[in-house]
């Protein structure tokens, strides 16, 4: 695996897709379960004051750059990372590794009903997939665990948002028997079709950004803090 870099204190692994998917099939010929992180601007603003979150981060068993911004920070800061590794895109790439190698995995999270749609949708894209289960359980729902532990999944993943999806990974990692777990966020609205996802030529601009401001606007604060107050304060902490 590449060397990483870090940002505010916040460690990025400097990998490409070609990294991510060695660690993952790997990982999944592994007894022991391992920890992805899909680390963006918001993740390492929250982790300036959430030390149990930065915690978690530096020591998950891979931290991919899930946004442009974060890869920007990088060039600036003279570390530059290789590429960007969106999580929506690492649930697409651990589909298919699962489906082509006779995986399993289990979707946590989301709204009634999303995790099952966005199930359905990902065994479209990867006939022959298995879900072994589905769940919108609260985290704090003892049952989850003993669900997800009888199912079998060989793959979790988590939709509760940040940090508390990451903090619930680090927490139970070791009692589900999963190989590897990571959360994604809005991931699963995207696949259920709740949120549409921009259009390819938005994606080729790294604007998705953009996209997500125009279909939910009350998102702009997180989006200003992503996009403006993360590369001052990591670029002033750098130069002071």
């Amino acid at each position: 695996m590449a060397k990483s870099v870090r940002i505010l204190g916040v460690r990025v692994d400097n990998v490409d897709w070609s990294d991510v998917t060695d660690f993952c099939r790997d990982a999944l010929n592994q007894s022991s379960p391992r920890q992805i992180v899909t680390v963006n601007g918001e993740f390492i603003l929250e982790a300036q004051k959430n030390h149990e979150f930065r915690e978690i981060i530096n020591n998950a068993d891979l931290v991919i750059p899930d946004s442009t911004n974060v890869v920007w920070v990088s060039r600036i800061l003279g570390t530059p990372l290789r590429a960007i590794t969106p999580g929506s895109d690492l649930v697409c790439e651990l589909s298919d590794l699962a489906a082509k190698d006779g995986h399993s995995i289990f979707l946590l999270g989301g709204q009634e009903g999303i995790a099952h749609k966005a199930g359905e949708r990902l065994q479209q894209i990867n006939p022959g997939l298995k879900i072994t289960g589905t769940s919108h359980a609260d985290p704090d729902d003892p049952y989850v665990l003993k669900h997800i532990r009888d199912s079998g999944a060989d793959i979790v993943i988590v939709a509760y948002g940040a940090p508390r999806q990451e903090e619930w990974i680090g927490q139970h990692k070791n009692e589900l028997g999963a190989k590897i777990l990571v959360g994604i966020g809005g991931t699963f609205d995207m696949l259920a079709g709740v949120t549409p996802r921009a259009p390819r030529v938005l994606r080729a601009l790294h604007l998705e950004w953009l996209w997500r401001l125009i279909l939910q606007p009350r998102r702009f604060g997180r989006i200003w803090k992503a996009l403006v107050i993360f590369p001052l304060k990591a670029i002033f902490t750098k130069t002071d």
